[in-house]
C-alpha cells in the first residue's frame, strides 16, 4: 500500500500540486478541483487510519526487525498521507482565493489542520511504541475540532475575510454575507466604519447593514428563550450606525427587500424571496 501511495503522488504531483495550471489546462472549475481534492484526502485518510489500525491489531511482529519493519511502512503510510493533505489544503486556498469563504469552505479549512494534527500524533506514538493511544488522540481532535468553531466565530470571520479579499480588488458578494448570523455584525460594523475603506466598498457594506436592519426589524419580537448575547451585541452595534444606514432606504415591494443606492434600486438579497 505504502508503495502505491508512493507511486501515485510521484505519477500524480501535477494534478495534486498544479493549482492555477489544472484550471487552465484540464478544463476543471475551481469548485470541482477543491471539492474533488477534499473527498479524496476523507477517504484517503479513513482508509489508511482503518488499514494501520487493523494491521496494528492482527500482525505478527515478534522480532525487533518485524516491529522496525511495520513502524517504518506505517510512518511512512501516514507521511504520504499528509502529502495527500497538503494538496487538499492547497486547493481550496485556490478555491477561496477566486470566489471567497463560505461556512462549508471554512469547515473545510478548520477540518483540514486538525486532520493533520491527528495523523501526526498517529506517527509519534507509533514511533514511541504507543499505537493505543490513538484513542485518546481522535477523541481529542474530534473535540478540538467542534471548539475550534466557537473560539474563531465562523461568521465573523467569515466576513471579515471576505471583506479584506475586496480591499485587493476582488469581488465583494454581498448577498452572501447578508445571510450570516448575527455573529457577523460585529466585524461588519467594524469594517464599514474604517476610514480607509474604499467608498464603493463602505456602500457595500452599508447595503448589507441596512438590508440586515430591516429585515430583523420586520420579524416578531424574540421571545426571552430565543435570545443570545450575540444577538443582544448585534442589535446595540446596528443601533450605533442606524442614522449612517439612513443613506441606503429599504423598502419591500411584492415580496422583494429592495435598497436605494445612490438613487438606484437594487434587491437586497438577489433574487432570493422573503416572505
Amino acid at each position: 500500500v505504502a508503495a502505491l501511495f508512493i507511486f501515485f503522488v510521484v505519477l500524480q504531483v501535477q494534478y495534486l500540486f498544479g493549482g492555477e495550471a489544472n484550471i487552465t489546462e484540464t478544463g476543471f472549475t475551481y469548485s470541482e478541483y477543491a471539492r474533488r481534492g477534499f473527498s479524496e484526502l476523507v477517504a484517503v485518510a479513513v482508509i489508511s487510519l482503518l488499514l494501520y489500525l487493523g494491521l496494528g491489531e492482527i500482525s505478527r511482529r515478534e522480532s525487533p526487525r518485524q516491529r522496525r519493519a511495520f513502524s517504518l511502512l506505517s510512518v511512512l503510510l501516514m507521511a504520504l498521507v499528509l502529502v495527500i493533505l497538503a494538496s487538499a489544503f492547497q486547493r481550496l486556498l485556490l478555491y477561496e482565493t477566486a470566489y471567497g469563504f463560505t461556512r462549508l469552505r471554512t469547515y473545510s479549512f478548520i477540518f483540514i489542520p486538525w486532520l493533520a494534527l491527528l495523523l501526526l500524533a498517529t506517527i509519534i506514538f507509533e514511533i514511541i511504541r504507543q499505537p493505543g493511544r490513538f484513542g485518546p488522540a481522535l477523541l481529542l481532535a474530534a473535540l478540538g475540532f467542534g471548539l475550534t468553531f466557537g473560539a474563531l466565530n465562523v461568521d465573523g470571520l467569515i466576513a471579515r475575510l471576505n471583506v479584506q479579499r475586496a480591499v485587493r480588488g476582488e469581488e465583494l458578494d454581498g448577498v452572501y454575507l447578508t445571510t450570516l448570523s448575527s455573529d457577523a455584525v460585529p466585524a461588519l460594523v467594524e469594517m464599514y466604519r474604517q476610514p480607509s475603506l474604499p467608498k464603493d466598498l463602505r456602500a457595500e457594506l452599508g447595503v448589507v447593514l441596512a438590508c440586515r436592519q430591516a429585515l430583523e426589524g420586520n420579524q416578531p419580537a424574540a421571545k426571552w428563550k430565543e435570545l443570545s448575547l450575540s444577538a443582544v451585541r448585534a442589535e446595540g452595534l446596528m443601533e450605533q450606525v442606524s442614522a449612517e444606514l439612513r443613506a441606503y432606504p429599504v423598502w419591500q415591494e411584492n415580496g422583494i427587500w429592495q435598497v436605494r443606492v445612490d438613487g438606484t434600486p437594487r434587491n437586497c438579497f438577489g433574487e432570493l424571496r422573503i416572505n
